[in-house]
């Protein structure tokens, strides 16, 4: 200790010295924390292996009995260990027939599976567990059962959807007209736009595997003589959900193909429209799973043009095939890895502007991926969907499956948060058009894969 010139000393000095050798100390030893918690994943998915590890500890501790083996196999589910979850699940119901855990996981995965009695028959059996009820809702809906699935409208917060699924139970099915066409693109970047008639009208239209529906503008609906029907409810869409007001399209054209009595979203698109179509025709829709679901649809990046074909065509198209599932009302999900990371389930949608990727912040930050200087200077691209600005983020490599891809551009919180979890498993990311250049991708609905053929 030095002398202080009043004759103490000078506990001053060290211990401020003493504090700071203290924090530089404390620093070193949080930094590989801070790297460690950098790259790992999101604490809701830590949470979610936690739950496995207890799970696991306690059948293997109090033995396999139903009740373990339930919590075992819905913290299998939930992170996506997709066959280990389903033998628990069928191991329980040998035990118990009649298990509604059991029940709603097996009919979860056969709705996946495109098996819609089966699904419906399960889901039916389980219920009121946890996202049982929406799964059947959403089996219906794929069914075309409105009137079974209007008495589920409310009890699963989809009350403002009613007034259609009335309207829809009232009408004649969706008609159609037509086999194959062949569209050009209008634009393939930074979305897939394509020339339709609607009622009659030719309107530009964007191409989007991530919307279940038709959404249709709300001033071309004006224009071009949309029905206007009661009730407004949320559409999924990509990574969030958007109010739309509901509506009927009396028809719907693409090259040859007619068709007619579709229900639709009428919504403002006006600020997408100048994202993917600057200085060009205002955009008057957005062209969802109900449509493309009547055909192989086939995305031609080479050739700048969209195939559609009737179903059990794409059983023999050439190329590495990709297997799929469907998740919810039709949201075509596939698994991938990001950086030879983790395996995770990535929603498809073509229409995710100017992206090959979109996911939430801490997907990215999960695998070291941040905005760099200039992006962070955000334009207001995301605004319209989702309420705040996307970033920009270089994205390394990609596989899903045996297809690699590199150095795509990614959107860092083009998908929500909240949406991670919202089908009880866990989904991590959106796939964009820019998966599609260079390549043709084309969709075979019958063998639920995705064919990429590259030139």
């Amino acid at each position: 200790m030095s002398a202080h010139p009043g004759g103490g000393t000078d506990t001053g000095t060290n211990g401020r010295r003493s504090t700071a050798l203290a924090a530089a100390t404390l620093l070193a030893l949080l930094a590989p924390l801070a790297a460690a918690d950098w790259l790992a994943p999101d604490a809701s998915y830590r949470e979610a292996q936690l739950q496995l590890r207890y799970a696991a500890r306690d059948t293997a501790e109090k033995g396999a009995n139903r009740s373990t083996l339930d919590t075992l196999g819905s913290a299998l589910l939930r992170l996506g260990r997709i066959g280990e979850a389903r033998a628990v699940f069928e191991r329980v119901l040998a035990l118990e027939p009649r298990d509604a855990t059991a029940l709603a996981a097996l009919g979860k995965l056969a709705l996946w599976d495109d098996r819609l009695a089966g699904a419906e028959s399960l889901l039916a059996a389980a219920g009121v567990v946890e996202h049982a009820r929406a799964d059947l809702y959403a089996a219906r809906l794929r069914r075309g059962a409105w009137s079974a699935a209007a008495t589920l409208a409310e009890e699963v917060g989809d009350e403002g959807r009613k007034p259609m699924l009335e309207h829809l139970a009232a009408s004649e099915p969706v008609r159609v007209s037509g086999e194959r066409a062949q569209l050009l693109f209008e634009r393939p970047w930074p979305a897939p736009l394509v020339k339709v008639k609607l009622n009659g009208t030719t309107v530009v239209m964007l191409v989007d595997t991530g919307t279940p529906g038709l959404l249709v503008d709300r001033q071309a609906a004006t224009l071009h003589g949309v029905t206007l029907l009661a009730g407004q409810r949320l559409q999924p869409w990509g990574g969030t959900r958007v109010a739309v007001r509901n509506a009927s399209v009396r028809r719907l054209e693409l090259g040859g193909i007619r068709l007619e009595g579709l229900p639709a979203g009428v919504l403002s698109l006006h600020k997408l429209s100048l994202d993917v179509n600057p200085q060009a025709t205002p955009l008057a829709g957005v062209i969802g799973l109900d449509v493309l679901r009547h055909f192989d649809v086939t995305f031609d990046y080479r050739k700048r043009r969209l195939e559609l074909a009737p179903l059990g065509w794409a059983a023999g198209a050439q190329g590495a095939r990709v297997p799929f599932e469907l998740w919810g009302e039709g949201e075509i999900t596939t698994w991938g890895a990001i950086q030879g990371g983790r395996r995770m389930a990535m929603l498809l949608a073509t229409g995710l502007p100017g992206a090959g990727v979109g996911a939430p912040d801490v997907v990215f930050e999960e695998h070291g991926l941040k905005p760099g200087g200039v992006s962070k200077l955000m334009r207001g691209l995301g605004e319209w969907l989702n309420g705040r600005a996307w970033a920009q983020v270089g994205v390394p490599s990609l596989t899903l499956g045996a297809v690699a891809f590199n150095r795509l551009p990614g959107w860092s919180g083009a998908m929500d948060a909240s949406e991670l979890w919202r089908h009880g498993v866990r989904r991590d990311a959106i796939l964009g058009p820019g998966i599609l250049a260079k390549r043709r991708m084309t969709i075979d609905w019958t063998r639920r894969e995705l064919v990429f053929e590259e030139y």
